[in-house]
């Protein structure tokens, strides 16, 4: 077996951020590559790539954990090619108003890499590709809440290995819990972290903030999915603030902009857009939601609900309770 193949798999095993174990690198090589080697061969190995500059660094304890330095770029893509790196370098300016504070660091030494080769085609067009291109959101910037680097990655390894943890957290009201965490799934809303899953004993399925949480502690106990649970019907049913069964939306649009962007994004695949002689009628079967009313909401006065007569009430009520508290001010 030749010493510079079982050298390149060792570096490929060496996670992100984390410290790995001679003794773990001599497992895996066995069990997932067949190579049957000692713990001094593998010291060896890492005290040869270190001299040979890979940017490796020791813990010195026995058996010895190693990890890349900070400041060492993503093993494998260096030499990516430069179309690659300009979609690594699209997406960090895309992800970053997706990514809660802190969660991007993982992929820092990918970023690290497509901007460094970036600068390396100076010549090409390509080069200038991030100069010319922005992520532009409609909604309103927030500054959204750090997570603590040791609880992100403690909660993130615990959904993905399937394994339940003991967590300290604090409510919207400042009250401190602690509780048996059994992960179910996780979700990503503007960056917020949410995670699914159910607490100590109960069954059912709770929303937990990954910043409220101010200590975690990892477990060797296994997850248990409660019967019939599914991610997708949950976030469906809990997070897109459903109101109800789908209705038949019918509404006047009294700006054309408007419209003209609605038939290029439609809102459900039956929309149907009449064109009246000062308005534009749409009909559309839309799921009832509190997401609805705030679409419907950010239109302003350019919009009037017809129906169903129930919604149409909610919007005649909420412009007579908006009316009143803009009264005029007395001068």
């Amino acid at each position: 077996m030749s010493a510079l193949y079982r050298q390149w798999l060792i570096l490929k095993m060496f996670p992100p951020k984390a410290i790995i174990s001679t003794t773990t690198l001599r497992d895996r090589l066995a069990t997932e590559f067949g190579i049957e080697v000692s713990l001094r061969t593998i010291q060896r190995d890492l005290l040869s790539l270190e001299a040979n500059e890979f940017p490796l660094d020791c813990d010195g304890n026995n058996p010895a954990g190693w990890r890349w330095r900070k400041d060492a770029p993503a093993f494998g893509i260096s030499n990516m090619d430069p179309v690659t790196a300009l979609t690594f370098t699209l997406a960090q300016k895309h992800l970053e108003r997706m990514f809660p504070r802190g969660a991007m660091t993982v992929l820092e030494p990918y970023f690290n890499a497509a901007n460094e080769r970036m600068r390396q085609t100076a010549d090409s067009s390509l080069s200038h590709w991030p100069d010319k291109v922005r992520v532009v959101s409609r909604n309103l910037p927030m500054l959204y809440p750090e997570i603590a680097e040791n609880i992100r990655d403690t909660v993130y390894t615990a959904v993905l290995e399937e394994r339940r943890f003991d967590a300290t957290y604090r409510s919207l009201g400042g009250t401190v819990k602690e509780y048996d965490v059994n992960p179910l799934g996780m979700a990503f809303v503007e960056g917020l972290t949410y995670l699914i899953a159910t607490l100590n004993k109960h069954e059912d399925p709770v929303l937990l903030l990954l910043h409220r949480m101010v200590e975690v502690k990892a477990t060797d106990v296994p997850v248990t999915i409660p019967v019939g649970f599914d991610l997708d019907e949950y976030i469906d049913d809990e997070m897109k603030f459903p109101m109800g069964d789908d209705i038949k939306l019918k509404v006047l649009f009294y700006d054309s902009s408007d419209i003209e962007r609605i038939r290029e994004t439609p809102i459900s695949e039956d929309q149907k857009i009449i064109e009246k002689k000062d308005f534009w009628q749409l009909q559309s079967t839309v799921g009832n939601s509190y997401q609805l009313r705030w679409w419907l909401r950010g239109y302003g006065e350019r919009v009037e609900v017809i129906g169903p007569k129930s919604l149409r009430q909610e919007f005649v009520e909420m412009a007579e309770k908006i009316l009143n508290i803009y009264v005029p001010i007395a001068t």
